[in-house]
C-alpha cells in the first residue's frame, strides 16, 4: 500500500531499555491526508518510526510504502517499508559546504 506523507521534522531518540537493550529510533512527525468514502479530505497528524537502515529523512514530501507485521501482542498492523520523496521536495536545512560557498548570488 502507498500513501502521501509530508514529513515536518525528524527526531533521533537513542537510550538504554528497561531490559538494557540500546536502542536508536528516527522518529517523522507527520501530516496524513486522505478522502473519506464520501470525498471528504481526512487530515491527521502523528508520528511514523523510520526502520533501521533507512536513508536519510529531511522535511518534505514523501509516498510511504508500506507492509503487514504481525506485533509481539499478535495484533496485525502496518509498517513503514520505505519512505520515497517525491517530485517537490523542500530544500535540506543542513549547512553548505565549503565548494558552494564560492557560488555567491549576482
Amino acid at each position: 500500500m502507498k500513501t502521501k506523507i509530508e514529513v515536518l521534522s525528524v527526531e533521533h531518540k537513542s537510550g538504554r531499555s528497561k531490559t538494557g537493550t540500546d536502542y536508536s529510533l528516527d522518529i517523522c512527525q507527520c501530516i496524513v491526508r486522505d478522502v473519506d468514502p464520501d470525498g471528504v479530505e481526512k487530515i491527521q497528524i502523528g508520528e511514523l518510526v523510520l526502520p533501521k537502515n533507512h536513508p536519510t529523512v529531511t522535511p518534505g514530501h514523501y509516498e510511504g510504502t508500506f507492509g503487514i507485521s504481525v506485533g509481539q501482542d499478535k495484533r496485525i498492523g502496518g509498517r513503514l517499508i520505505m519512505l520515497t520523496p517525491l517530485n517537490s521536495p523542500r530544500p535540506s536545512l543542513s549547512p553548505r559546504s565549503s565548494s558552494d560557498s564560492s557560488q555567491k548570488p549576482a
